[in-house]
């Protein structure tokens, strides 16, 4: 223990008030004081590492539980991934060239024309498998089968010529993009 020290309480004290008796003396052990000031610092740090700590625990508690929701639960898994993963659109566009100009009457052993476009937006190249045919009556009359390689973001154009040789009253001309499962057609009758 320290031996006491005499000092006038206007130098050291907070709590002297400036009293008429400029003479009195407090009792002063530094051992008495410091730890006074010690023990409100450590009530104010206590608080404030409370004020960080606790919502950086319920931070962390949420973010742990979010993670494993997301592992153990295949759903959840998947609405995050689809939600948080940018997925191209992929398609293909397939569409007749100058459309008004198709053919529309049937005159026999006359060569008739008309141009199709594939456009691929695959995001990949593609080889495009493809038939054309006539429907006549449910039944099909093969005109071309071929397929061609398309690379992405690219298109091809193509010429078709066919002659009919019997006599039909309505026929069904058909473009098939066999792997795609995607066709069109427009429709051509008697004069």
């Amino acid at each position: 223990m320290g031996l006491p020290v005499l000092i006038p309480a206007k130098f050291i004290c907070r709590d002297y008030k400036g009293t008429d008796n400029k003479n009195k003396y407090y009792n002063f052990k530094p051992k008495n004081i410091i730890p006074d000031k010690m023990a409100k610092n450590k009530k104010r740090i206590r608080r404030l590492v409370l004020r960080i700590l606790i919502p950086l625990l319920v931070i962390a508690a949420l973010v742990a539980g979010f993670i494993l929701l997301v592992n153990y639960v295949p759903s959840v898994k998947e609405a995050v991934i689809l939600a948080t993963t940018k997925i191209p659109e992929t398609f293909t566009e397939l569409y007749f060239e100058e459309h008004l100009t198709l053919p529309k009457e049937i005159t026999l052993f006359k060569e008739n024309n008309f141009k199709f476009t594939i456009h691929n937006l695959e995001n990949k190249d593609m080889l495009y498998p493809y038939e054309v045919y006539i429907e006549v009556n449910g039944e099909r009359q093969p005109i071309d089968k071929s397929s061609v390689l398309i690379k992405n973001n690219e298109y091809k154009t193509i010429t078709q010529s066919f002659t009919i040789t019997t006599p039909m009253q309505r026929a069904k001309i058909v473009v098939n993009l066999i792997d795609k499962n995607q066709e069109i057609h427009f429709w051509m009758g008697e004069e």
